[in-house]
């Protein structure tokens, strides 16, 4: 997909940049801190971060604003190198783990907070497996796009109703809001 291609484009740069870093930080700041209110995470959590990128931002701000321990799955083995080495180059790898593999056949076990990133393809499947296979109570946040970027983007039009809640994200960012789902 385009919108993927570009973002990692940009990630990438962020990676290796870090004025470019800090700058875009900005962008993913205020979203991150609304999915942490939203999922009410603590540093007790168990964060598991499917799609992370070459610059794993939600992964670095989830930990950062609440000492939660998370890891990373990507499917892209060049994104998944980029991120490890920008993880020890900011003394996280304690923290943060970056795994290659597919968001969808990953053992969900011991994660109480599961986070779909926008540009996850095919989104609808990966979540359908989560909410198959997570344990009881486990948060579910998964990012939704803009309806002026949708056909960038994987649809997800029937899921959005079963939403346990959700937060709306600012209108100068392509993420629209990002849904709360419970596993029961």
């Amino acid at each position: 997909m385009l919108i993927t291609s570009l973002t990692q484009k940009v990630e990438w740069l962020a990676n290796q940049s870090r004025l470019f870093y800090h700058c875009i930080a900005l962008y993913y700041k205020n979203i991150i801190k609304r999915e942490v209110r939203l999922a009410n995470i603590t540093p007790n959590d168990n964060i598991l971060c499917i799609g992370g990128g070459p610059c794993p931002y939600t992964a670095i701000m989830l930990h950062q604003l609440t000492g939660a321990k998370v890891t990373v799955i990507d499917n892209n083995k060049h994104c998944v190198k980029q991120s490890a080495e920008l993880v020890k180059r900011l003394n996280l790898e304690n923290s943060i783990r970056i795994i290659c593999g597919e968001g969808e056949t990953i053992d969900y076990d011991g994660f109480t907070v599961i986070h779909l990133a926008l540009q996850i393809t095919p989104k609808d499947k990966v979540l359908k497996r989560v909410l198959e296979r997570a344990e009881e109570g486990v948060k579910i946040l998964v990012r939704m796009p803009r309806e002026c970027s949708n056909r960038m983007h994987c649809k997800m039009e029937s899921w959005s109703s079963s939403c346990y809640a959700h937060v709306v994200h600012d209108f100068f960012n392509n993420v629209k809001n990002t849904a709360l789902y419970i596993k029961e």
